[in-house]
């Protein structure tokens, strides 16, 4: 069961009903694990400098089809590197004014159940 997976919550912040650090476990970690490795650009962890999915390269790239299909190449390939706990079934863009809408679809590994997650990446500054 993904209950056994848990972990600080990402973006760090602290449990107001303990006063501690928040933690996350189960599908809401790995969810918080994928937005990360998304939100992450290359270069920016020093001790594994090609993590993360590199899509603040992109932000200021003509938002067009090549765009988003570089976007969903880079993303499956960074979340089945990064997260071996997902399969990654498909990757879809969407535009949504100043933004490019990420949506993934995957499974996680260890009981089959079925995921999806939306994350708006803004083009201009993520």
């Amino acid at each position: 069961m993904t209950e056994e997976i848990f972990g600080i919550s990402s973006p760090f912040r602290i449990d107001p009903n303990t006063g501690g650090v928040a933690l996350v476990s189960g599908t809401e970690k790995l969810k918080e694990n994928i937005i990360h490795i998304l939100l992450t650009g290359a270069g920016e962890r020093v001790m594994r400098r090609d993590y993360g999915a590199g899509l603040r390269q992109l932000v200021h790239d003509p938002n067009n089809e090549a765009l988003r299909a570089i976007t969903q190449h880079q993303v499956a390939k960074a979340v089945n590197h990064w997260e071996p706990r997902v399969a990654v079934e498909q990757v879809r863009t969407a535009v949504d004014g100043g933004s490019l809408i990420v949506e993934i679809s995957y499974v996680v590994r260890r009981t089959q159940q079925f995921q999806s997650l939306s994350v708006p990446i803004g083009l201009g500054g993520v």
